[in-house]
């Protein structure tokens, strides 16, 4: 399968005074899609999946209202089919014996909504595809090896329900040290890397993360080979800023699932992303022209971070946008100062972009196109171009919200909330009324134990979505 990109390029201003400094920023929004190219034997690009799945003792709970948790605490004292223990390094409650047989037969864990999913996503796998499942709590265990799944797929299927019955043959323990599972998973993503494939690991937690230092380092290893990592939360108690940083730093994807209902929709949006991605492992290097100095990118589709690494060589800033799909094209946002220019259309900068195909007959490196941002320079009034002023008075409410974070995390509430208060006012003006009315809550909870959680991940992850939301259809100026 051959592919291609189409770079649609918009720039903030439309034109710009002659012989003169502007006294705002000038932006370009650049539009990256993959096509397909014409290939008669084309074949799609094999998956190379391996899911780690938190199996602490949380996972395992029963998801239940205050009257239905009251209701089968009586239930279970009256018959003694309850045993009080830790999850997570707190206390938790175990239902046993009929009231548990009961209590299975009307309510779900969050595992048994994971492993429903996971089993879904393997319905769509091909011959070619690769899946491993790694669970992980205080220890490890595969679950299932690519291998495995090539040789024995409904045995593997079984092991997916002693999985999610708790019945695996080993004792893993009950707390969530991801560090050994993320070593077991980066392992496997080796062992069964293919040409051309697409590779991913998939991570699926619903707490706080117990070795964080040591999970970094693991997830720094994994990074350094060029692979991604999504990550899906579960609930309202995990750390969603652990898993952004995963997510981000590796140029994976970071889902939210509030709802245990909602994992199932997680996964299939990633394998759908997945199976239509056709350009992998994408750079881009951007250098001004004619004086113009390059400040500043970050990607704002199809969800808004900053780059962990940009590289600098020579006249050139260079960052790893990683795989892109079909279905979920990505863009990029430049903030650029352009010197005094002389009347007419003059080049401002130039892109370079370089990527490898997804497909079992792909080189190594199958891609190298470049572009050139030009602006029109004539006197009269500045003319700007809507869009994607909107794209970046949208990324400035994401970086305000990350601002407000970093505050947060020093201890600087006031801080924080003056942070919030500048986007919930930037959101007030491009009328996202409900998100806003959600951060003047937050704004009042900070610092008191009446903050909801659910809440504060709501918003980050509504946040991160909002030029995607808009469904933003930049006017190509360059089209390769």
């Amino acid at each position: 399968m051959s592919s291609g990109l189409n770079i649609n390029i918009t720039l903030s201003h439309l034109s710009i005074p002659p012989n003169s400094y502007l006294e705002e920023p000038l932006y370009a929004v650049l539009d990256i899609e993959p096509v397909a190219l014409p290939d008669p034997n084309a074949v799609a690009p094999p998956l190379n999946v391996v899911i780690l799945v938190d199996s602490s003792a949380t996972m395992h709970h029963f998801q239940l209202s205050d009257e239905e948790r009251e209701y089968w605490l009586g239930v279970a004292i009256s018959r003694d089919e309850m045993e009080r223990g830790e999850a997570d390094e707190r206390e938790a409650v175990y239902w046993t014996g009929q009231t548990l047989a009961e209590m299975q037969s009307v309510a779900r864990t969050p595992m048994a909504l994971v492993v429903e999913g996971i089993g879904s996503l393997l319905d769509t796998l091909g011959p070619s595809d690769r899946v491993t499942v790694v669970a992980f709590a205080d220890r490890v265990h595969a679950v299932f090896s690519a291998d495995d799944w090539a040789m024995f797929p409904d045995q593997c299927r079984g092991q997916l329900e002693l999985l999610r019955d708790q019945r695996l043959p080993v004792d893993i323990g009950t707390g969530t040290h991801m560090a050994e599972g993320l070593r077991t998973a980066g392992a496997s993503l080796r062992e069964h890397i293919g040409g051309g494939g697409v590779n991913r690991l998939i991570v699926i937690s619903d707490g706080i993360v117990q070795d964080a230092d040591a999970s970094l380092a693991a997830i720094g290893d994994i990074q350094d080979e060029g692979y991604s990592i999504t990550t899906i939360g579960v609930g309202d108690e995990f750390d969603e800023e652990f898993l952004t940083q995963i997510a981000d730093n590796s140029r994976g994807e970071y889902r939210y699932a509030p709802d245990i209902t909602e994992i199932n929709e997680c996964l299939k949006q990633e394998v759908s992303t997945l199976q239509s991605t056709t350009v992998t492992d994408l750079y881009v290097a951007l250098r001004g022209l004619n004086g113009a100095v390059v400040q500043d990118l970050s990607l704002v589709r199809p969800a808004m971070s900053l780059f962990d690494e940009v590289y600098t060589e020579e006249e050139w800033t260079r960052a790893r946008i990683g795989s892109v799909s079909t279905m979920s094209p990505a863009s990029i946002l430049v903030q650029i100062a352009p010197s005094a220019l002389a009347p007419g259309d003059q080049p401002l900068g130039e892109a370079l972009f370089t990527w490898s195909t997804a497909g079992e007959a792909a080189g190594a490196l199958s891609g190298n196109e470049k572009a050139t941002l030009m602006v029109h320079v004539a006197s009269g009034a500045m003319q700007v171009d809507p869009q994607v002023t909107d794209i970046v008075n949208r990324f400035t409410i994401y970086k305000y919200e990350r601002e407000a974070q970093r505050a947060q995390e020093r201890g600087d509430l006031d801080r924080a909330r003056e942070k919030l208060g500048a986007a919930t006012r930037e959101l007030h003006k491009i009328g996202e009324t409900a998100l806003a009315g959600e951060m003047e809550q937050q704004i009042a909870s900070l610092g008191s134990a009446s903050a909801d959680p659910t809440r504060l991940k709501r918003i980050k992850a509504t946040t991160r979505r909002l030029v995607s939301q808009q469904d933003v259809a930049a006017t190509p100026q360059d089209t390769l």
